[in-house]
């Protein structure tokens, strides 16, 4: 019993410092990733408080500790995530009846390179029926498969690597509606695009996209110093827009995060999650690494008609669909997160340190 006992207070305090740990101000990718599995941790703690208890643990001083921190773990994270439950109004306002002009319907899907079966998706996409589908990690393979979708989709903007095993990360904005213009920009190297897409609604009112995949955090290689400043050039790029704008794709972060909560307020942007639900989509083949990934973030001259994570296709991520409806009239009923001090600079300095590694 003692030895059991003495593992558990072990365990507890490791899992009580992993928790505290993204508090510091890193781009050390694992102590980045320590902020990713925040439900898993809430868990892991709840259960080895209560074994340390039941044991007796805390009757000693050293369990006493132990306990007292692991209930501040658990409140530390019950604090993150609270945002991410019904128990908070909805950041996004709902508009479930939309005007035909004014409406938006955007699906997000990570196809993951090696996956080469695109007939479940196709079949999604066709029952979904979304005005705009951003595609994620295509490649030569998934291009020509696309093509099957051009009389749904008329309009593009694309990038696909040249060969495979490139290590790029191929892109394909697919619109219904017609593209006024369109960018592929390279902002950090060039296997990472970002589209930059203005899109004329039915209405004619136009608005913009900005389709994003930032790398990962690779262990031991890579820290988090390009994906933050990929997030944080989308939100600049949807500050300096007149047009109403969404940022959509597999960002690589969650949404706790303090970088992805950073562009959030800088680009003045909604997530639809905040009041309804974590709704994870990633990783779909594991029921332990299970994260919110894919994101519509989208500023508040649009509501929300529809939120939904759909089923998986064959990738390791679900896809997303997100159905806005621009409605400026509703922006002083909705809950866009206001800029504080010293996000612009820290912006300006996450930019500037990803720019020198990439020289």
């Amino acid at each position: 019993m003692r030895a059991a006992r003495f593992l558990v207070g072990l365990t507890l305090f490791v899992a009580v410092a992993a928790s505290f740990l993204p508090l510091v101000e890193t781009n050390v990718w694992w102590v980045r990733y320590l902020d990713f599995p925040r439900v898993q941790f809430a868990v892991a703690l709840l259960v080895l408080t209560a074994l340390l208890i039941a044991t007796g643990g805390a009757r000693r001083a050293w369990g006493l500790v132990a306990v007292v921190l692991g209930l501040a773990a658990l409140g530390y994270h019950a604090y993150k995530l609270h945002p991410y439950t019904t128990l908070v109004a909805p950041m996004a306002e709902a508009e479930p009846v939309c005007a035909e002009g004014d409406r938006l319907d955007l699906m997000v899907a990570n196809v993951q390179q090696s996956n080469e079966t695109s007939e479940a998706l196709f079949r999604m996409v066709e029952k979904v029926d979304p005005d705009v589908f951003v595609v994620l990690e295509t490649d030569p393979w998934w291009d020509a498969a696309l093509t099957e979708m051009d009389g749904r989709f008329p309009y593009k903007a694309q990038f696909v690597p040249e060969g495979e095993d490139t290590g790029a990360f191929g892109m394909h904005l697919l619109s219904r509606h017609p593209l006024i213009g369109s960018e592929t920009i390279f902002y950090f190297g060039n296997d990472t695009p970002t589209i930059l897409a203005d899109i004329a609604l039915p209405g004619g009112a136009p608005v913009q996209v900005v389709a994003v995949h930032p790398r990962p955090p690779l262990y031991w290689s890579q820290p988090t110093t390009m994906r933050d400043a990929h997030l944080l050039t989308a939100a600049l790029e949807a500050r300096a827009s007149e047009a109403p704008t969404v940022v959509a794709g597999d960002l690589n972060a969650v949404p706790w995060e303090r970088t992805l909560r950073r562009a959030m307020r800088i680009g003045e942007l909604l997530d639809p999650r905040v009041g309804r639900g974590l709704y994870p989509t990633y990783d779909v083949q594991s029921w332990l690494m299970s994260w919110p990934l894919d994101q519509v973030l989208f500023e508040d001259r649009f509501a929300l008609s529809k939120w939904l994570v759909l089923p998986s296709f064959g990738s390791d991520h679900a896809p997303v669909l997100a159905g806005l409806c621009l409605a400026p009239d509703l922006a002083d009923r909705q809950n866009a997160p206001p800029l504080e001090a010293g996000d612009l600079e820290e912006a300006e300095r996450s930019i500037a340190a990803a720019r020198r590694m990439n020289e």
